[in-house]
């Protein structure tokens, strides 16, 4: 597989950033599945995956571009995204579906699970709002500019739509029944962040093998193989 279409220096920056996306998303899983205290984390993980999901929907906007125009967009052009997750979200899965139209099954349904979870939803647009000033929630607030929705509420929307999978569902009646067992709220716990993550790895995995099938082009390729989170393990 071969960058094409970027100079030398430009293929050196490319695989920098896929490594610095893989990094920041494999990390950002990790710890949404192994925290033990979600309000010790929240930062954390709000911040690795925003940085994270931001540079993965980017790379694949250039390499979009890169296949029509046989070049990388310009930094003022890659700067009016801005860190507005919900619009390029919705660019990037709309151009995968649009570029799949005549691919294999397996393609269209890792898009259409990722494009049906009802966990993804919410996650973008708490990183959208996270991205976009959620992160100085508390510095607006002491500076007399109080924003409409903290963090922790919009992480809270992503736990409610979590807890409404069966299989969490079924966890949660059962915590909240025997109130005093704590292995049963543990259990309900890893559960939660388990489905978390499985709604963000489903955005990951159906653009980088997305990426591996050329959908984005002969470079998304060579992208789409050291994004996966398989490659996350080679490190």
């Amino acid at each position: 597989m071969a960058i094409v279409d970027l100079d030398r220096q430009q293929g050196l920056a490319l695989f920098a950033e896929m490594v610095s996306t893989r990094n920041l998303l494999g990390y950002s899983l990790r710890v949404i599945r192994t925290a033990s205290f979600i309000e010790t984390t929240r930062e954390p993980i709000l911040t690795m995956l925003s940085i994270g999901m931001e540079k993965l929907y980017k790379l694949a906007l250039g390499l979009i571009v890169l296949e029509r125009d046989h070049k990388w967009p310009s930094k003022s052009e890659m700067k009016k995204q801005g860190h507005n997750l919900v619009p390029m979200h919705a660019t990037v899965m709309n151009e995968l579906r649009a570029r799949i139209e005549d691919k294999s099954h397996y393609l269209r349904e890792l898009v259409t699970r990722a494009d049906n979870d009802p966990v993804v939803a919410p996650i973008i647009e708490a990183l959208d709002l996270y991205g976009r000033m959620g992160r100085f929630y508390y510095l607006d607030q002491l500076g007399d500019a109080p924003q409409a929705i903290s963090p922790e509420t919009a992480w809270q929307k992503i736990e409610q739509c979590a807890l409404a999978d069966p299989k969490v569902a079924v966890l949660h009646r059962q915590a909240t029944q025997n109130v005093g067992d704590s292995q049963a709220w543990d259990e309900l716990a890893c559960a939660l962040r388990q489905r978390i993550a499985t709604a963000v790895e489903r955005i990951w995995v159906s653009i980088a093998v997305c990426g591996q099938n050329h959908v984005l082009g002969e470079t998304g390729a060579v992208f789409g193989f050291e994004i996966h989170p398989d490659a996350v393990g080679r490190q």
